[in-house]
């Protein structure tokens, strides 16, 4: 009986992977749509985000945990390789914005207490060389209006 149903599940898998081999961009699409609706909309950081550095790409953590009764559940966004002219001139000023964009655009941003933005250096000669600086902002202040 289980390997019955084990094959009606496969085959209807290689179906749906069949109705989807024409366009694979549609089934991408699904597929990000499936994990927004998991993560929350916004998960990903929004090309305006990584524009605002110039970055390379950028990689998305987050971290619910409760230590001692107390809260500490974070994102960790680390962007990689920022070239604009505003974030070489500030870029204390440019996290800061990040942090406010993603707060901005993140659906579930007030389950978490803490956003933490990485800007990584890679040197491209040796990319085992690299450098972090990290800024920590509280989200209870990015969603607040001044």
């Amino acid at each position: 009986m289980k390997t019955i149903k084990l094959g009606l599940a496969l085959l209807g898998f290689s179906i749906l992977l069949q109705a989807c081999s024409c366009e694979p961009e549609n089934l991408t699409k699904g597929l990000f749509w499936g994990f927004n609706k998991i993560a929350g909309e916004g998960y990903f950081p929004s090309p305006e985000l990584i524009a605002l550095g110039g970055f390379e790409h950028v990689e998305v953590a987050v971290n619910h945990s409760i230590v001692n009764g107390e809260d500490q559940s974070r994102i960790e966004l680390k962007l990689y390789n920022g070239k604009s002219k505003e974030f070489l001139e500030n870029e204390a000023n440019v996290a800061r914005k990040c942090a406010e964009l993603y707060a901005a655009n993140y659906s579930r941003i007030s389950e978490f207490k803490t956003i933490d933005i990485q800007f990584v250096k890679v040197d491209p000669i040796n990319p085992e060389n690299y450098t972090i600086a990290e800024y920590n902002f509280d989200v209870s202040d990015l969603l607040t209006k001044p």
